[in-house]
C-alpha cells in the first residue's frame, strides 16, 4: 500500500479545498510537512486516519468537531455543512480512492455527530473507476484497522509501546499480522457453544438430577473463573503501569543535583539485590526439585545394610533364587539324567533331590529382579549421602542469600531515608511517591499471585466436573449424542488454543529477531532489545549472570518503539509473500509519523532521522521546523522526495515571538501569520 495524495475540504483547520501529493519514489520515499505546534500537523494525520477508517486518534481534542470552524461560522442556521477527505492509494497494481464525508446540520454553536458517507472506488489500469461494495472490509484487508495505530503514529506517544502496559496492543498486533482473528473469535465463542450444548443434557427419568446439579456447578465456577481472569488482566496492567512510573521517577532523581549521587548508589545496590534474588529463586527451585526427586533417600538411614542382611538370611535358608535356571532343572528331569551322569529314575532318591532344586529355582524374571535389587543396594547409601550433602549445600546458599537480601534491603531503606530527608522538597516528594508506587507493586503482585492460584484451582475443578459429566451413564440416545458433540467441541477448543499459542509464539520469536537487528543498526548504546514471552518490549545491558534491565531514556524508548514498528512492517511483508494461507492482503504499509523528533536531543534526532526512511517503503514525516532543524533535517534530506509547509493563520494580532517565515531549500515560506482574516492552516508545496 502506498499513499498517492490527499484532498481536504473544510476539514477542521483546513478551510476550503486543499491537497498534497506524497512521494512514492524508491530512493526518495519521504514526504515532509513542516508546521508549527497546533498548526495542523496532527490534523493532517487524523485526516488520513479518518478517511480510511472513520476514526481519529485519542489525543485529538473535540473529536466530533470535524467541520472547519470558519465554514461553520458563515453557515446559516439549519444549513447542512460538510467536511470531506479524499485519499488515493495504490495496492497490488490497482489504484483506490477512499472518500469520506461528514454532513452536519447547523443547530447553535456546537457541532453534532451528523451523518457520514463513505465510498471506495477502484481503478485497475483501464481508466474506469468502479465502486467497491465492501468498502470498509476491503481497506481492512489491505491495512487492518487494528494495525493502523502502529503506522499512523504520534511520535510523542509512540514510546508507550516500550512500556509494560502496551503488551496487550502488541499481542493484538501479532494476531492481526497472522490473520488469525477468525480463529480467536472461534476460540472465544466455543465456551458458549459448549455451555449451550451442556444444558441440552437432561436427567433421565424426569426431575432435577445429577446432570442439572453438575451443570449448575460448572456454570458457577466458569463465572467465577471469568471474574478472576478479568481481575488478573487488570492487575497485570496496573503493575506494568506502576513499574513504568517507577522507572520514570528514578530517571528524574538521577537528574537532580541533590539526589543523583544517592540514586546512582541505589541503582548499584538494586542491581546487586536483583542478582541475589535471581540466585535465591534458582536455589529454591533446585532444592524443591531435589526433594521431589530424591528426598525419600534422606529417610532411609542404614537401609542398604539392612536389606543386604535380610537378603543374605534368605539365601542361607534357601529362600532366595539360586543362580540356577528352572528350565535347566526341568531339562535334566525330562532326560532322566544328571550332568554327572547319574540316572534319575522315577521314585529314586536322586530324582527327588533334583526335584527339590526345581521348587527352589525361580523364574528368570524374578531372579533378574533380585539380582538388580542386590546390586543397587550397594549404591543406595552413596546416593543418600550425596543427596544429603547437596541439600545441606543448597540450605547454606539459601540462608546466605536471604541474609544478603536482608542486608541489601537495609541499605535500600537507608537510601530512602536519605532522599526523604534532603532539604529539596521536590526530591523528598519524588521519593515518597516512589515508595508508594513500590508498595503498590508489592501489594498488587501478591494479589496477582492469589488470583492466579485461584484460577488454577478453578481450572482443576472445572476439569473434574467436566469429567464427572462425561462419565455419567446415559442410556437416552439424545443425551449420548449431546455428550458426543460436547466432546468434539472441547477437543476443538483445545486444538484451537494449541494452534494459537504455536502461531503466536512463532511470530513473537520472528519479531524479536527482527527488532534486535533493526535496533542494533541504529542504537547509540550497547543495549540488547527483547520482545519477551509476555509481549513486553525490554532493553537489556550485559549478558549471562550480569544481564539486567537497561535504564531507558526517552530516546531509547522511541528507538525501541520504532524498531518494533519497522519489524512489524517487515513481518507483514514476509507473511504476505510466504504464507499462501494468509487471511489478508497485507504486503507493505506506509508510516505516517507526527512529531517525529519530539523532545529528543540532537544525537537522537539524528539517529531517528537516519532510521525513519528505512522503516518502510513510504514515510510521511510531520514535524515542526524547530524540531527538524540541524542534524535531523540534514540526515533526512537525501531521502526526501516532497516537502510541504503548513502555514498557520491566526486572527489574533498581538502575538509575540512568532516565526513569520522559514527557509526550506534556500527559499522562504510563510510559517505563522498573525492578524490574518481567518483562523486555520494552508498547505504550500516546497519548490525543488
Amino acid at each position: 500500500m502506498k499513499l498517492l495524495d490527499i484532498e481536504l475540504e473544510d476539514f477542521r483547520t483546513y478551510g476550503g479545498k486543499q491537497g498534497a501529493t506524497f512521494s512514492t519514489s524508491e530512493g526518495k520515499n519521504v514526504t515532509t510537512f513542516y508546521g508549527t505546534n497546533g498548526g495542523g500537523k496532527t490534523t493532517l494525520l487524523n485526516a488520513l486516519l479518518w478517511a480510511l477508517y472513520g476514526k481519529v486518534t485519542d489525543d485529538l481534542e473535540d473529536k466530533e468537531a470535524l467541520v472547519n470552524s470558519e465554514a461553520w461560522i458563515v453557515a446559516a442556521e439549519g444549513e447542512d455543512i460538510s467536511a470531506l477527505v479524499v485519499v488515493r492509494f495504490e495496492h497490488d497494481g490497482k489504484t483506490y480512492r477512499a472518500t469520506r464525508r461528514r454532513i452536519v446540520r447547523k443547530r447553535g454553536n456546537t457541532q453534532s455527530v451528523g451523518r457520514e458517507q463513505f465510498d471506495l472506488d477502484v481503478e485497475d489500469g483501464s481508466g474506469v473507476w468502479r465502486k467497491v461494495q465492501n468498502a470498509s472490509s476491503t481497506i481492512d484487508k489491505i491495512l487492518p484497522s487494528q494495525l493502523s495505530g502502529f503506522f499512523f503514529i504520534n511520535g510523542e506517544r509512540i514510546e508507550h509501546l516500550a512500556k509494560q502496559e502496551a503488551y496487550s496492543e502488541i499481542q493484538s498486533a501479532i494476531k492481526t499480522v497472522l490473520g488469525i482473528e477468525p480463529l480467536v473469535r472461534a476460540k472465544r465463542h466455543l465456551p458458549n457453544a459448549i455451555k449451550k450444548m451442556r444444558h441440552k443434557l437432561k436427567s433421565e427419568g424426569g426431575g432435577t438430577g445429577a446432570i442439572e446439579k453438575v451443570n449448575a456447578e460448572i456454570d458457577r465456577r466458569e463465572t467465577e473463573r471469568e471474574e478472576e481472569r478479568e481481575a488478573q488482566a487488570l492487575l497485570k496492567s496496573e503493575i506494568g503501569h506502576l513499574k513504568d512510573e517507577i522507572v520514570s521517577v528514578e530517571a528524574r532523581l538521577r537528574t537532580l543535583e541533590g539526589a543523583a549521587a544517592i540514586q546512582k548508589e541505589r541503582d548499584r545496590v538494586k542491581k546487586l539485590k536483583e542478582s541475589v534474588d535471581d540466585r535465591l529463586a534458582e536455589d529454591l527451585e533446585s532444592r524443591n526439585k531435589l526433594v521431589r526427586q530424591r528426598g525419600y533417600l534422606t529417610f532411609l538411614p542404614e537401609m542398604s545394610d539392612r536389606i543386604q542382611v535380610a537378603c543374605e538370611a534368605l539365601r542361607k535358608r534357601g529362600d532366595l533364587p539360586a543362580p540356577l535356571k528352572r528350565t535347566f532343572v526341568k531339562d535334566l528331569l525330562d532326560e532322566s539324567q544328571c550332568i554327572c551322569g547319574t540316572h534319575l529314575l522315577a521314585g529314586s532318591s536322586e530324582r527327588a533331590s533334583i526335584e527339590q532344586w526345581l521348587d527352589r529355582a525361580g523364574l528368570a524374571e524374578v531372579e533378574s529382579a533380585w539380582a538388580q535389587l542386590q546390586g543397587s543396594m550397594g549404591g543406595l547409601e552413596e546416593q543418600r549421602k550425596s543427596a544429603i550433602m547437596e541439600l545441606d549445600s543448597l540450605d547454606s546458599r539459601i540462608a546466605q542469600s536471604r541474609k544478603d537480601v536482608r542486608e541489601l534491603n537495609a541499605e535500600l531503606d537507608e537510601f530512602r531515608a536519605k532522599l526523604k530527608n534532603v532539604p529539596d522538597e521536590d526530591i523528598a516528594k519524588l521519593e515518597v511517591s516512589l515508595e508508594d508506587k513500590a508498595s503498590s507493586v508489592e501489594d498488587k503482585t501478591r494479589r496477582l499471585g492469589a488470583v492466579q492460584a485461584r484460577i488454577g484451582e478453578l481450572d482443576n475443578l472445572l476439569r473434574q466436573k467436566s469429567e464427572e459429566l462425561d462419565t455419567l451413564q446415559m442410556k437416552d440416545l439424545t443425551n449420548q449424542l449431546v455428550q458426543k458433540r460436547i466432546r468434539i467441541l472441547q477437543e476443538a477448543e483445545e486444538a484451537l488454543q494449541r494452534t494459537l499459542d504455536l502461531l503466536s509464539e512463532r511470530t513473537r520469536r520472528s519479531l524479536d529477531s527482527r527488532i534486535r537487528r533493526v535496533f542494533e543498526e541504529s542504537a547509540f548504546k550497547d543495549y540488547v532489545p527483547e520482545l519477551t514471552s509476555e509481549f513486553v518490549l525490554e532493553l537489556w545491558v550485559g549478558s549471562g549472570d550480569q544481564r539486567r534491565r537497561a535504564p531507558k531514556s526517552t530516546g531509547e524508548n522511541m528507538l525501541l518503539a520504532l524498531a518494533f514498528v519497522a519489524a512489524l512492517a517487515e513481518e507483514c511483508r514476509h507473511v504476505a509473500q510466504n504464507d499462501e494461507h494468509a487471511m489478508s492482503d497485507m504486503s507493505d504499509f506506509p508510516v505516517v509519523m507526527d512529531a517525529a523528533f519530539g523532545n529528543l536531543d540532537v544525537d537522537y534526532r539524528r539517529r531517528v532521522a537516519t532510521f525513519l526512511p528505512r522503516m518502510a517503503s513510504q514515510v510521511i514525516v510531520l514535524t515542526s521546523k524547530a524540531q527538524a532543524e540541524g542534524a535531523a533535517e540534514e540526515y533526512l534530506a537525501p531521502t526526501v522526495g516532497k516537502e510541504y509547509v503548513i502555514t498557520a493563520h491566526s486572527r489574533k494580532a498581538d502575538v509575540e515571538d512568532v516565526t513569520a517565515s522559514i527557509s526550506v531549500n534556500g527559499r522562504g515560506y510563510p510559517y505563522q501569520i498573525v492578524g490574518s482574516s481567518f483562523d486555520g492552516a494552508v498547505l504550500t508545496e516546497v519548490q525543488a
